[in-house]
């Protein structure tokens, strides 16, 4: 549950009923992906509840759980989400500012961690990128070294703004965010397994870093050959979501 207006409810935006605007996603590539973004200074307001409503919008139209504001091109450190944890709970929300901290998955007795690998087609990508394999944004006071009650977990993630590719992707199993919501409101998720990936893949979006910086570059080289084989085949049209297509994730 969350204690924010759910987005799939007509009026608050982002569900088929709702207000917000289907927009299309930026690939990766695009300058506004490969950069740290700017904080959100101004809240409750019309414009940034117009913008959460359009990253709503845009997400479920993507198939996606996951969308951060560069994402649709918006310079602001702003994600929304939408997904059920292990526990089969629904989580959704918006997040300003995110802080994230590493946990210890027994500090909040949850038990996210399904071992399991799976497709989390929520987050960004393009072609033609131009990042290294290795990012060389250096983010020293957003990434945590684990200690001994943390591990990582390798999973399979995707990313709506490098459609149709996965990659498994390794992150720390449990996390705390700390951060407002778009009214202003100070908020805290804790978040272990596949809920934990699919937030940090969110921050990561927020400083500037797509999964692909994440992987290896004979991995990440193995990824472009596929996106391009997309690209050829048209499988997600330029405005995508904004116009669907029938293409298959991973076919």
């Amino acid at each position: 549950m969350s204690s924010q207006p759910d987005p799939r409810q007509e009026g608050e935006g982002g569900g088929a009923s709702g207000r917000g605007k289907i927009l299309p996603i930026v690939r990766w590539g695009t300058p506004i992906l490969h950069r740290e973004l700017r904080p959100v200074t101004a809240f409750d307001t019309k414009e940034l509840d117009a913008l959460v409503a359009d990253m709503f919008a845009t997400m479920y139209a993507a198939g996606g759980v996951g969308l951060a504001a560069n994402q649709i091109g918006v310079d602001l450190r702003v994600f929304v989400y939408d997904m059920d944890d292990a526990r089969g709970t629904r989580r959704w929300g918006a997040v300003c500012n995110p802080i994230i901290e590493p946990s210890s998955q027994k500090a909040f007795g949850d038990s996210d961690d399904d071992g399991g690998s799976h497709e989390a087609p929520g987050g960004t990508g393009s072609a033609g990128f131009n990042t290294p394999a290795h990012s060389s944004h250096q983010h020293h006071h957003h990434h945590h070294q684990p200690h001994a009650l943390q591990r990582t977990l390798s999973m399979t993630e995707g990313c709506l703004s490098y459609p149709g590719i996965s990659a498994s992707v390794s992150r720390l199993g449990a996390i705390t965010i700390n951060g407002v919501d778009q009214r202003g409101e100070a908020l805290t998720i804790h978040a272990t397994g596949f809920f934990s990936h699919v937030l940090q893949h969110e921050v990561d979006h927020l400083n500037g870093i797509v999964y692909g910086d994440r992987v290896s570059l004979g991995r990440r080289e193995e990824m472009d050959r596929k996106y391009k084989d997309l690209e050829a085949k048209k499988a997600y049209p330029d405005d995508w979501p904004a116009t669907q297509t029938d293409h298959k994730w991973g076919d």
